[in-house]
């Protein structure tokens, strides 16, 4: 039998062939020297792993596997029949499978608008009852009145058009006016009746959590930009 071989392979299926393929170093100064026994080393462990693929038997018998893919690929001449060029090597893998569409999101439902009848109805109800408690009460309860409706609606408007990143500096601020709340708190404890003694100490100690709690949340905050 006579068989021609062109050069050998640079991958093959085998597990001996695939553990000699190894990456030559860079060219670089201090490699120069070795560079000439590595690539000698390479090639001659490239060649015995090629003749014990050809020799599965170790009994120096040339045994060509031509359904071998490094075999047929190397393989140029058997018994006067020409075999080059090979056929192409068969992937193994699966081809990758297209996409599947994201079915499309449904549209959220729109919202139903309030009807100006029901709006106008409880700002009526709401006046009503305003008014109906001006009526029956002291004078500076109306001016307490007054002046917390006024800080409601303002608060509202600062605190919604302020954008929601500076929301953490924002309650920073606040620690100031949940003093005033504990200064006005404390000096309310033990000089009226139980009723606004009790509410006078729950003043406390929710402006006392809102106070550390906005000092802690904003030394967080400024840790975050500070360097390690």
């Amino acid at each position: 039998m006579k068989v021609g071989m062109r050069g050998v392979p640079a991958a093959s299926s085998s597990a001996s062939w695939i553990d000699s393929t190894i990456a030559a170093p860079s060219p670089s100064r201090r490699s120069q020297p070795r560079l000439p026994g590595q690539a000698s080393q390479l090639f001659g462990t490239n060649l015995v792993n090629l003749v014990k693929l050809l020799t599965p038997g170790k009994d120096g018998q040339l045994v060509l596997d031509l359904d071998d893919v490094v075999q047929r690929s190397m393989t140029v001449v058997r018994d006067g029949e020409l075999l080059w060029p090979p056929p192409p090597v068969q992937v193994s893998a699966a081809p990758a499978a297209p996409p599947v569409p994201r079915p499309a999101a449904p549209a959220p439902a729109p919202r139903a608008q309030r009807s100006p009848a029901r709006t106008a109805a409880v700002v009526g109800v709401a006046a009503a009852v305003l008014f109906l408690a001006a009526a029956f009460s002291p004078n500076q309860l109306i001016g307490n009145l007054t002046v917390f409706a006024l800080a409601v609606v303002v608060g509202f408007y600062v605190i919604g058009n302020v954008h929601h990143a500076l929301h953490t500096p924002l309650m920073s601020v606040t620690n100031a006016i949940s003093g005033i709340i504990v200064v006005g708190a404390l000096l309310q404890l033990g000089h009226t009746g139980a009723l606004v003694t009790v509410l006078a100490t729950v003043a406390v100690l929710v402006a006392s959590i809102n106070v550390f709690g906005g000092f802690a949340v904003t030394r967080r905050m400024l840790g975050m930009f500070t360097r390690s």
